[in-house]
């Protein structure tokens, strides 16, 4: 039966980069606009500075590199990096519950942008993305 689904498999691979792509770019944008409060209320949590800056760059530039396309398996990575340390740091230093509906810091979301990342590196950019050109 799925097998008749693999012939998607670029349009998938094209719909999930454009989802964790854009949701990349809304959550890093407000952190780069104002990179000395992010730093700051980070810094608090224990993250070090120079953690905080790259995760700002890889969440609103690697997004944009999801959705163009562009390095996708190694953007992924980088975010499966970041998802990992968030759920790490909101379940121990945060002490926050898995699911969204106990509490708004709950880790949840990074678990699922984890596996969405583990799909793009699996998938990579599909046909339609400046990889498949290159």
């Amino acid at each position: 039966m799925f097998e008749q689904l693999v012939p998607y498999t670029p349009y998938l691979a094209l719909l999930l980069r454009l989802v964790v792509g854009v949701s990349m770019i809304m959550h890093g944008y407000p952190k780069l606009k104002n990179p000395k409060q992010t730093v700051q209320w980070t810094k608090g949590l224990g993250v070090p500075t120079a953690a905080t800056y790259l995760a700002i760059i890889l969440e609103f530039f690697g997004g944009i590199a999801l959705v163009i396309g562009l390095i996708v398996p190694i953007v992924a990575f980088f975010i499966a990096l970041e998802m990992i340390g968030n759920a790490i740091l909101k379940r121990t230093k945060m002490k926050a519950p898995y699911l969204v509906g106990q509490n708004a810091t709950a880790y949840e979301i990074d678990i699922t942008y984890l596996l969405l990342a583990i799909t793009l590196i699996v998938l990579g950019a599909g046909f339609f993305s400046i990889d498949a050109f290159l």
